[in-house]
């Protein structure tokens, strides 16, 4: 039997944090947060999503508004910024294995889908997007129910405290990667049911175990 493995878009399938990085600089005091460092931002890296929106001062009432400005400010940097090297390969390898694979990701389907097929990265057709940043458990469950499927048959592979809570919630494995935005340090202290530290280590994990 198969198993569905659905990835986080950046941080794991794409090195996103020069754009995203960017793009903060640039709308970051629009809602009163100072100007981020690349020191900052390094020790903001082994934090909780929501520690981050404290620690930058962005009320929660103005964070749907944020995500939304960033998204925007980013695509075009990310559009042109190249998949995590080796990911294609890994994912045309799962794909003859037959495994299932898909994208949950925080970012609009549209914009994932356009980067998917810019790209070719092959075996992504299913793309789940817009969940907001903390809606993945919920996208989660309704995923494991659409396809029919035990929880325990579907893999989250992503790159933040926030995704592997996510997959806790809705009861489903999670794959830590550790070329992401959260060092693996960080996301092994929430018990990751994987931990890789290479793309290629996607090919090692027991996929089939209930």
């Amino acid at each position: 039997m198969s198993t569905h493995i659905l990835f986080d878009f950046d941080g794991t399938l794409v090195d996103s944090l020069d754009a995203a990085f960017t793009a903060f600089r640039q709308i970051g005091p629009e809602f009163g947060c100072a100007p981020l460092s690349r020191e900052r931002l390094e020790r903001l890296r082994g934090m909780h999503a929501l520690e981050v929106v404290h620690a930058l001062g962005v009320p929660m009432y103005r964070l749907p508004q944020l995500a939304t400005r960033m998204r925007r400010a980013m695509r075009a940097d990310l559009m042109e910024t190249a998949p995590i090297e080796g990911i294609g390969e890994v994912l045309e390898t799962l794909l003859q294995r037959g495994h299932r694979l898909g994208i949950l990701s925080s970012n609009a389907r549209a914009s994932v889908r356009e980067y998917v097929r810019r790209h070719r990265l092959p075996g992504l057709d299913a793309v789940i997007g817009g969940t907001g940043l903390f809606g993945k458990a919920g996208a989660l469950r309704r995923q494991a129910r659409s396809q029919g499927i035990a929880p325990r048959r579907l893999v989250y592979v992503g790159d933040e405290l926030r995704d592997l809570e996510a997959a806790r919630d809705a009861r489903v494995r999670f794959a830590a990667v550790a070329w992401g935005y959260t060092p693996l340090k960080s996301l092994a202290t929430g018990g990751p049911d994987f931990q890789c530290r290479h793309p290629r280590d996607l090919l090692s994990i027991d996929v089939e175990r209930p």
